[in-house]
C-alpha cells in the first residue's frame, strides 16, 4: 500500500486505512492457502485499532427496541448526524446521567467500575450493548472466518513485529544520509525486505518465551533475565527455571 503520511499528503494512517489493508491481507492469505487454514491476526493494543468498541451503529434500548444513533437523513436540522451522548442517554431513560459532563479530563475516569456515573462517556461505555460491541477490526476478520487478538498494552516484547522494526531501523541507521525522498524510500524498503526469515522466527520464539515466563508468574525484569540466558524453544526449560529459583539475587528483581 503506497501511503504517504502528512497533512498535505494522504493524511494519517487511521483505522479505516488499516481495515482496508487487513482486508487485502486476508485476500492474499486465502489465495495462498486456498481456505485450508485459519489466520490469526494480532494487533498492538492501540486506541486507533479499537475503533468500534462504542462504534456509531444502532444500539439496543432496555426494552429491546433498536436505538438509531444517527438522526434520520430527512431530519430538518441534523440530517444523518450522530445524535450525541446526551440524546442517546435520554432515549435510554437515563435523564439524570445525561446531565453529567461529557467526559472526565483526559478520558481518565477515577472510577471505572460498572456502576460508575462520573461522565456521559463512562455511563454509555457501561451500557451492555456498548460493552459487548467488538472492535470493527475483529468484526471484519471474524466475519471472514479468521481470528484476531490484541497484544497486552505496553508489552512490545510480546510482539515480534516490533523486533523486526527494530532490526530494520538498525540497518537503516548504518546507511549514509539520503539524497532525496525517493532515495530514502528505496532504503527503507531494502531494510525492511532485508530481514531474514530466520531472524523473524528467532524474534517470534523470543516473544513466545516471554509469554511463557509471564504465564509462570515472573515479572518483566525476571522474564528478561531468563531470556538472556536461554535461547532455545518457545517455552522456558525446567533447567533455566530451576537455576532462576536457586538465584536469590535475581528472584528479588
Amino acid at each position: 500500500m503506497d501511503f504517504k503520511a502528512g497533512k498535505n499528503r494522504d493524511g494519517y494512517f487511521g483505522n479505516d486505512d488499516l481495515m482496508q489493508q487487513v482486508d487485502k491481507a486476508i485476500d492474499i492469505f486465502e489465495e495462498r492457502f486456498h481456505s485450508f487454514a485459519t489466520a490469526l491476526f494480532a494487533f498492538d493494543n492501540a486506541t486507533s485499532h479499537q475503533k468500534g468498541k462504542c462504534r456509531m451503529r444502532p444500539g439496543t434500548l432496555p426494552n429491546g427496541e433498536q436505538q438509531d444513533l444517527y438522526f434520520p437523513n430527512d431530519h430538518p436540522q441534523y440530517p444523518g448526524f450522530f445524535k450525541g451522548m446526551q440524546i442517546i442517554l435520554r432515549e435510554r431513560g437515563l435523564q439524570r446521567e445525561s446531565e453529567l459532563r461529557a467526559e472526565c479530563p483526559g478520558f481518565k475516569c477515577v472510577d471505572e467500575s460498572k456502576s460508575a456515573a462520573c461522565c456521559c462517556r463512562r455511563v454509555l461505555f457501561n451500557q451492555p450493548d456498548f460493552k459487548s460491541q467488538k472492535p470493527a477490526l475483529f468484526e471484519l476478520i471474524e466475519g471472514r472466518g479468521h481470528k484476531a487478538i490484541f497484544y497486552p498494552k505496553f508489552h512490545c516484547e510480546l510482539n515480534f513485529i516490533e523486533q523486526c522494526w527494530g532490526a530494520a531501523k538498525h540497518e537503516y541507521r548504518q546507511l549514509p544520509p539520503t539524497i532525496n525522498e525517493a532515495h530514502m524510500e528505496a532504503n527503507v524498503r531494502d531494510c525492511l525486505n532485508g530481514i531474514p526469515l530466520d531472524s523473524m522466527r528467532r524474534y517470534a520464539n523470543r516473544s513466545a518465551r516471554f509469554m511463557d515466563a509471564y504465564r509462570r508468574g515472573l515479572n518483566g525484569a525476571q522474564a528478561a533475565w531468563v531470556n538472556r540466558r536461554y535461547h532455545g524453544h518457545r517455552v522456558l526449560s525446567e533447567a533455566i527455571m530451576k537455576q532462576f529459583e536457586q538465584n536469590d539475587a535475581f528472584k528479588s528483581l
